[in-house]
């Protein structure tokens, strides 16, 4: 039998003693690798890994209730990309370790979830309402001062979620998913449990996709070819006396998602923080026959359309507080084993309608293009 690591066998018992005695199953433990965490510092705008985001499920003895607890961060890097004084706009060309910095971070979730799962469908259709803790460390720029943001310098704070999701979602031998997946959750970081950077604040997430099969030709799992469309949509909304920049620069959940400078893909990541933000995405997907014969190397192909919108930037400047941004482009990549979707894409961005892309292009660049370690949902 596989000995477990002994952290995972400590975090096991620590379960154990927060559900109470004769709670825990036996059999049934999950684990998940949720992604990986990259700086792109460290080699001069090259992607390096060094971070994960790993979760662990527990079956209790009541029938789909479920301990979870799920462990995130990494040594990364990240900009402020606002002057500490003004508010101004700033843009960080070249690493300086003040606006662009190393950012040590990490985040433990744990909380309980229970699931209720349509009857004969094998778990692939079942919804969930679930309640968490999460507690949250950064190491931010040390040197900034904190009047603008007050965790410029650092956080470490304890919230609390709750919501309700659910899935339909299949994978077909060929690659196509379809079906439906959804989250609505509620998080609320109180005053008073903000022991370093100050938080103090709500916010409510929505977040929908959708997968609708095309085409197929495949007679088994390794030939063929396959072409599904995809749609995301996810809206954020936040309130408070002092929001963290990690709310202001993401979309929350259980998994928190980038904020809508990189959900909308050419844009500036890092940058709009906003307390009122959402984002849609299509894509059109070309599933190709496996390499080798082996069916978790596929090739694939996709063309995509970003739309996203942002209000109520926090404590800026300009007279302009909302905009629109748009962009659109293809890509392509290679499917490992449903995990890594290694690749590159390009795509031009539309700006006519969003006043800052002014501020963080000066040179008016629209066209983009990155390398891609996963799909965009």
């Amino acid at each position: 039998m596989k000995r477990r690591p002994v952290y995972m066998r400590l975090l096991i018992i620590l379960c154990g003693v927060l559900l109470g005695p004769g709670w825990l199953g036996a059999e049934g433990l999950q684990y998940s690798l949720n992604g990986v965490r990259f700086n792109h510092a460290l080699l001069s705008g090259i992607p390096v890994p060094t971070g994960i985001d790993a979760g662990l499920r527990i079956p209790t003895k009541k029938d789909g209730l479920f301990f979870d607890v799920r462990l995130a961060g990494g040594y990364q890097d990240r900009h402020i990309l606002r002057d500490a004084t003004t508010g101004a706009i700033l843009l960080t060309p070249s690493f300086d370790g003040i606006q662009w910095f190393y950012w040590p971070n990490i985040e433990v979730d744990a909380g309980v979830a229970f699931r209720s799962t349509a009857a004969g469908s094998d778990g692939a259709r079942w919804l969930e309402f679930f309640a968490m803790g999460r507690a949250r460390y950064e190491k931010n720029s040390q040197t900034l001062p904190t009047a603008l943001f007050s965790d410029a310098n650092g956080l470490f704070s304890l919230s609390f979620m709750a919501g309700v999701g659910g899935e339909t979602v299949v994978q077909s031998a060929d690659g196509a998913k379809q079906g439906i997946e959804a989250e609505l959750s509620f998080e609320y970081g109180p005053k008073g449990l903000d022991f370093l950077g100050g938080t103090d604040f709500s916010r409510g997430t929505i977040k929908l996709a959708g997968y609708k099969p095309l085409y197929s030709s495949a007679t088994d799992r390794t030939d063929g070819f396959a072409l599904y469309a995809a749609g995301f949509l996810a809206a954020d909304y936040a309130d408070g006396y002092r929001i963290p920049l990690y709310v202001l620069t993401s979309f929350g959940g259980r998994q928190i998602r980038d904020g809508l400078g990189d959900s909308v893909r050419g844009y500036r990541s890092w940058g709009y923080e906003a307390a009122t933000k959402a984002e849609a995405s299509l894509e059109l997907r070309a599933v190709g026959p496996a390499l080798f014969h082996v069916a978790g190397l596929r090739p694939m192909a996709y063309v995509f359309g970003d739309a996203g919108y942002y209000g109520r930037l926090y404590k800026c400047t300009i007279p302009e507080n909302q905009g629109f941004l748009f962009s659109s482009g293809f890509g392509v990549a290679l499917d490992i084993f449903d995990y890594v979707y290694l690749g590159v894409r390009a795509g031009y961005k539309f700006p006519f309608a969003d006043p800052l892309d002014a501020e963080y292009f000066p040179s008016g660049d629209r066209f983009f293009w990155d390398f891609s370690f996963k799909l965009h949902f």
